[in-house]
């Protein structure tokens, strides 16, 4: 008797919860049911957070052995449909594996019963996910050498690397599995030289995961210390880098006597620019001093700057011990020689050393040191315009804290800074717009910053005319955010507006009649749309404070149209909840005869487009 609910639903869900349980007899008999139970095990199932996969996989995450080994030997299922899964419980933020094979997963949660299951009935050992990603992979990943020693014995192909050429070893390395790396390089002969895309090799991953033991046999095993394309950096530097001397000492016996002396200068500096203890003074020196003594002893001198740069007080390296001697004990001497180290090893576009620029900034920040913090940033953000660099949306953000910090304690902000960073902004937004909105709150925060700066201190005319300027060619580019649409206007005007950062509460708070003011002195439209096509007014409008009196009266000055309706048909008025709100829209809404004309049009539902101006279409389409 067959199944009088097939292809349906509640199947389905039946041959998921059973899968799920791990019930092989009632699984057979409902399958048993069915005229094509190969349909049903062939099929993708679409499971919550973009997940898809057949029963088969099911069992695997499940670890239901017993199921699999039923379907395999019973239905002989498709072993190669694409699944896209994730492991553990659901979440959100769950990461997807997309074009998975159960074979792939198997070797993925470490079941070594389960893939030679899977293999013995003919799923392909070479299968590789979106990312490039093999079994054996897998089982490089958990470090299971019996595992990947079988899929290498049924044709598992060792050279198969994931994407960005990702090799096995490298995944090894990384999860520090000795074994599995002494079996890739031992027996296999993987090449210990082999890099990914960025250049770097697996001495780099031996030496970012902190193994002494995996550093010592791949230098023994013919591991070259060659820096990497991204990032020019060898695996040497990175381990001066990270600060770890035991790890510089056993590498630089295998390295030229110049690299041995670079990687003390940069272990001196890292210490100098990335430590707040008292020892680091100490220990760059140390640092410092023995690569001093390295260049006399064979004759090496430093590739000195020509230049000197304000920035780090017109400063140069030290050139011996005695000039080293007169600056171990300060700090920020201390500190500016490890920068000019660092300007010299890792080059201007080098984003640990760009790192340290941000660090020293805000280390004078905290300290209440604010121009000399904001001249730091602004020499960094600098090297990022001069070499076309990324610019981070948040590093951007934290300019307006500053400048918030610095307004709220000391009354004051350096107006070039200001204007460097807005400056920025504005072309961030046109360049960057994955990060828009984010620039764009930033952008309406240092908005803010600047007009309660212009309005409450006394600064010169001709900061005035210079900040007055670049507010004006702000609001000329009339920005608005990629998804609700909503202009500069409505967000200060927008009690939904948030400020996360502690520092910029202090001047940002919305709505805000300061900054709406000044938009509006700058050329901003009160009669904007956004997507849902509200204006202002129906922002302020909707407000639940008796409070924002003033904010309405500012609007209805400028020249808003209360008479205007959003895609739901709402005025401001209708979706006003405060009564003295209510009736100040009620005094000052004085309707025109053109306005009476296009709500009766509206209102009557009557066709116009293409019988009337296109500027009065325009009109109309506003009420």
């Amino acid at each position: 008797m067959k199944f009088d609910c097939e292809s349906t639903d509640e199947f389905d869900n039946l041959l998921l919860s059973t899968v799920r349980q791990g019930d092989v007899n009632l699984l057979e008999r409902h399958l048993s049911t069915v005229s094509n139970p190969v349909l049903y095990l062939n099929r993708l199932y679409n499971e919550r957070n973009s997940q898809k996969f057949t029963l088969l996989m099911i069992a695997c995450l499940n670890n239901h052995r017993d199921v699999m080994c039923m379907l395999l030997q019973r239905y002989k299922p498709d072993l190669e449909v694409l699944n896209n899964i994730a492991f553990g419980d659901f979440s959100p933020s769950q990461q997807i594996f997309f074009n998975a094979s159960v074979l792939w997963a198997a070797t993925s949660i470490n079941n070594f019963d389960m893939v030679k299951l899977l293999v013995e009935h003919g799923a392909n050992v070479n299968h590789q996910t979106r990312t490039g990603s093999t079994p054996l992979r897998g089982a490089c990943y958990n470090g299971n050498v019996s595992m990947a020693r079988y899929l290498i014995d049924n044709g598992a192909n060792m050279h198969l690397n994931k994407e960005n050429n990702d090799t096995n070893l490298m995944v090894s390395v990384c999860h520090k599995h000795r074994n599995m790396v002494t079996y890739l390089v031992d027996e296999l002969n993987c090449d210990v030289n082999e890099c990914d895309g960025n250049g770097r090799s697996s001495l780099y991953d031996a030496v970012v995961c902190a193994s002494i033991e995996l550093v010592e046999f791949l230098l023994k095993r013919g591991a070259q210390n060659f820096r990497a394309i991204v990032d020019q950096m060898s695996p040497l530097m990175w381990a001066a880098e990270k600060k770890r001397p035991d790890l510089v000492d056993i590498i630089s016996p295998y390295c030229s006597i110049l690299e041995r002396i670079e990687a003390q200068e940069l272990l001196g500096s890292a210490f100098a620019c990335t430590n707040r203890d008292n020892d680091a003074c100490d220990q760059s020196f140390n640092c410092f001093s023995r690569a001093l003594d390295l260049r006399t002893t064979h004759n090496l001198s430093k590739a000195m700057t020509t230049t000197a740069n304000a920035i780090f007080h017109n400063r140069y390296e030290c050139q011996t011990i005695d000039q080293l001697e007169k600056i171990r004990t300060n700090t920020e001497l201390t500190y500016i020689e490890g920068l000019l180290v660092r300007e010299r090893l890792l080059g201007p576009t080098n984003a640990e050393y760009r790192y340290s620029l941000c660090y020293r900034g805000a280390i004078l920040a905290d300290i209440g040191q604010y121009h000399e913090a904001v001249a730091y940033w602004i020499y960094e953000l600098g090297l990022c315009q001069q070499y076309s660099i990324s610019i981070d949306s948040k590093h951007l953000r934290r300019f307006a804290s500053l400048f918030s910090g610095m307004l709220y304690k000391t009354k004051s902000i350096p107006t070039e800074a200001i204007i460097i960073v807005i400056k920025a902004i504005c072309e961030q937004l046109g360049r960057d717009k994955q990060n828009f909105n984010d620039n764009l709150f930033t952008l309406l925060f240092l908005i803010t910053i600047t007009t309660q700066y212009l309005i409450e201190y006394a600064i010169s005319i001709v900061e005035k005319e210079l900040l007055f300027h670049i507010l004006r060619s702000i609001v000329q580019h009339h920005y608005t955010q990629m998804d609700s649409g909503m202009s500069l206007l409505h967000l200060s005007l927008d009690i939904r507006t948030r400020v996360n950062d502690y520092h910029i509460k202090h001047i940002c708070k919305y709505p805000c009649l300061q900054t709406t003011r000044m938009l509006l002195k700058c050329g901003a439209i009160v009669n904007a749309f956004d997507i849902l096509q509200s204006t202002p007014l129906h922002v302020i409008a909707s407000s639940k404070s008796a409070n924002d009196e003033p904010l309405l009266n500012l609007l209805c000055d400028a020249g808003a149209h209360l008479d205007f309706a959003n895609v739901l048909g709402e005025t401001p008025a209708d979706l006003s909840v405060i009564p003295e709100i209510k009736q100040l829209l009620k005094r000052r809404f004085k309707l025109n005869l053109k306005c009476m004309c296009a709500r009766l049009i509206r209102k009557k539902n009557l066709s116009f487009h293409g019988t009337i101006a296109v500027s009065l279409m325009n009109f109309v389409d506003k009420h």
